[in-house]
């Protein structure tokens, strides 16, 4: 089995999925040789295989750079593509959120944004979480796995 038909079979396993920044960042920047399998993901989305969470906090992320460029076309593209997103909802942490974060940080050492993306992903019972972060694998003991897409390569 191909690596994005491996990607996509797992992925839709899950159902429902949180998406890291990392991910969205390879998409929009056609970052090689991740955005072959964001393509992959989604494609899912479009076509209802598959949900997604993702959290502000990644919008923030990624519009970093194109504010740091005051590059108004990047930021107007960044937005449109949040808007767009088929079955996927953008979650603000809310107290639910900041809890199950702070619980992560505690358990597992995880950085406050990392707690906060993966916090959401649980609070808004995703089964997965797609991420490049391999740090992220100590993450045990969860009701969500951790995808990386290194292992798909």
């Amino acid at each position: 089995m191909g690596r994005n038909k491996r990607l996509a079979a797992d992925l839709a396993r899950a159902q429902k999925v949180g998406l890291d920044s990392s991910v969205l960042i390879y998409h929009l920047e056609g970052l090689a040789p991740y955005a072959d399998l964001t393509e992959t993901v989604f494609s899912l989305l479009a076509k209802g295989e598959l949900a997604a969470v993702i959290s502000t906090i990644s919008i923030t992320e990624l519009l970093i750079k194109p504010f740091a460029a005051s590059n108004e076309t990047a930021i107007m593209a960044c937005e449109r593509f949040f808007q767009g997103l088929p079955h996927t909802s953008i979650i603000a942490p809310g107290s639910a959120i900041a809890r199950e974060a702070a619980r992560l940080r505690a358990h597992y050492g995880l950085r406050t944004p990392d707690a906060l993306l993966l916090g959401t992903a649980l609070v808004e019972n995703a089964k997965a979480f797609l991420t490049n972060d391999a740090d992220l694998k100590r993450v045990r003991k969860e009701s969500i796995a951790i995808v990386i897409l290194e292992d798909y390569l």
